[in-house]
């Protein structure tokens, strides 16, 4: 449910930036054709289909090559190259936008995560080099060695100084002002999933805010959206590079490995949990739109571009084509990855 609100967001998006230039939309769809209900309100069809997978918003001229679409001044083909732009990113905009507002919205209820300048525990690998010197949850680790510690990454980049050989930690105990030396002998490698330490560690806290001080909700919440447009633009990258040296792409999920991980999150950290998992949805949807990739938005972007460079339309029924067949490879991926959710839904039954 919620994804579908996500998806409706990004093509609301397109159908604001259609109306402020003027151009028709002929339908507003909810999931893919064939079409099982819909109704024509102000000029548009809005529609609900058959296929639950994503939605659609139809513009007059998009996709035809009609004399009349040719010369209607409501057609998206008689627009300058500009208010094209402006039309094929306002879903991304609108995803962007929705997400900075989940945030936003997230952190000015359960409060703003700020640097403490204390590197707290959070979590003990079990069999892990931390097990094993005994550290607890909860404890501060206050000096690697010599070396105070004031962010969760200094102590990352230490221990990774220090592979295979024995440190001394200074560790303040929970809830108490004493500190202790604790000697912990580094891994060589960390295991899958681990540090070289076993241990995850935060310099982050939690500090609640006024309700009349929701600016600085907003102002995380934009930083929380950049943040994870970076992270996701990274992790594609790796994804696209590990398949051109054959490598096969792991943990991707579509809408029942997402279910799955979202009941997982509501059940484990709560329903804000879920509501800041949906915003880095959006930005996940916005930047995989954006892509040059025939169908998204990035891939008409291009033909945008084209005629914004050239000065013409690039050819029409060449446009037409290549639209279609990025649609159909993206629904054949999108079965691809349902069908490994459904595996792994059975296998871990």
């Amino acid at each position: 449910m919620a994804l579908s609100v996500l998806v409706l967001v990004h093509e609301f998006g397109h159908f604001i930036a259609a109306k402020l230039t003027g151009v028709k939309v002929e339908e507003f769809g909810l999931g893919l054709p064939p079409r099982l209900v819909g109704k024509k309100k102000w000029g548009t069809v809005w529609s609900l289909n058959w296929l639950p997978i994503g939605g659609f918003c139809k513009l007059y001229g998009e996709d035809s090559a009609e004399k009349k679409a040719k010369k209607s001044k409501e057609s998206f083909l008689t627009k300058n190259p500009w208010q094209k732009m402006l039309i094929v990113l306002g879903g991304v905009l609108m995803n962007m936008v929705l997400a900075v507002v989940i945030f936003a919205v997230s952190y000015t209820v359960t409060g703003i995560p700020e640097e403490s300048g204390r590197v707290k525990i959070l979590e003990i690998m079990a069999e892990s080099p931390a097990e094993s010197a005994g550290l607890k949850e909860g404890e501060v680790i206050l000096k690697i060695n010599e070396d105070e510690l004031k962010k969760g990454e200094e102590l990352t980049a230490k221990v990774g100084e220090n592979k295979g050989q024995e440190v001394t930690l200074l560790v303040a105990k929970e809830n108490t002002d004493e500190a202790v030396p604790v000697k912990v002998k580094i891994r060589e490698s960390a295991p899958e999933g681990q540090g070289l330490m076993g241990v995850v560690v935060s310099s982050m806290e939690i500090k609640k805010i006024k309700f009349f001080e929701f600016y600085k909700g907003i102002g995380v919440g934009f930083k929380e959206a950049i943040y994870w447009g970076k992270l996701i633009l990274e992790g594609l990258w790796q994804m696209i590079s590990g398949l051109f040296q054959g490598q096969v792409p792991k943990d991707v999920a579509g809408p029942l490995g997402m279910y799955k991980a979202t009941s997982a999150i509501r059940s484990d950290q709560g329903i804000w949990a879920v509501i800041h998992f949906f915003g880095i949805i959006s930005v996940n949807l916005a930047i995989v739109n954006i892509l040059p990739f025939p169908a998204l938005d990035g891939g008409r972007i291009i033909f945008v571009l084209y005629e914004l460079v050239f000065r013409k339309r690039a050819n029409e029924k060449f446009e037409i084509m290549v639209n279609n067949i990025g649609m159909v490879i993206l629904l054949g991926l999108i079965l691809l990855v349902t069908i490994g959710d459904v595996k792994n839904l059975l296998v871990n039954k």
